[in-house]
């Protein structure tokens, strides 16, 4: 993500804390998505986060969304996964079946946890 120097973008913790990202406009930011954490098998987290107006300036941003094709499988990647060390957190799920989650759930809930290894 890139914006002006404006700032409104928070991120939360676990707790639920939300801080703020300090704006530079000279950085990209980059933030895991939910499938970006499975295929690293939990080793890059998704970053909850939110973006707040600003009344007194603009707030300019530009994103970048990308996504497979609805057919196809998430799932952590070989190299991620070595039973019994390091067993898959996640079931295999299809992006459409990820879609169908996410519309089905509260903004702030975890889409994760449906998919989430017994």
């Amino acid at each position: 993500m890139r914006s002006n120097d404006v700032g409104g973008l928070q991120i939360s913790t676990h707790d639920g804390l939300w801080i703020p990202v300090p704006p530079d406009p000279n950085q990209f930011f980059v933030m895991v998505g939910d499938a970006l954490q499975v295929l690293t098998n939990g080793r890059f987290i998704s970053v909850r986060h939110r973006a707040l107006t600003n009344t007194l300036k603009a707030r300019m941003s530009i994103m970048y969304f990308g996504a497979p094709p609805l057919n196809w499988w998430i799932t952590p990647l070989p190299k991620m996964v070595s039973p019994p060390q390091k067993p898959s957190l996640y079931k295999p799920f299809t992006w459409a079946q990820f879609k169908q989650a996410a519309y089905s759930l509260r903004l702030g809930d975890s889409r994760l946890d449906l998919f989430k290894a017994q």
